[in-house]
């Protein structure tokens, strides 16, 4: 019987909590906010300069991994940046 009692517990604690949630997150959209990750394609990691350097290095036909090391970029980024044009559009 206490164990029923203590999952009764349990179970509207997990409703209550789920509610607070629900209300916190309607508040936080009527106020404006937003969440999940930043705008597709957006790219903060890469100033102009590394994306350069990067094509520069490539151009050069350095290694992905020496031209990550170069750059203080991950090998995937890097992989991004040189799947974008040559010019270095979109890097902020």
């Amino acid at each position: 019987m206490i164990a029923n009692v203590l999952a009764s517990v349990a179970a509207y604690e997990n409703e209550v909590r789920s509610e607070r949630i629900l209300a916190g997150q309607e508040a936080a959209r009527a106020a404006g906010k937003r969440w999940g990750g930043s705008a597709k394609g957006r790219r903060v990691k890469v100033t102009e300069e590394q994306a350069e350097t990067i094509h520069r290095l490539r151009e050069e036909r350095k290694a992905v991994a020496a031209i990550a090391r170069a750059v203080g970029l991950s090998r995937p980024t890097v992989y991004s940046v040189l799947a974008d044009a040559p010019s270095g559009n979109g890097c902020q």
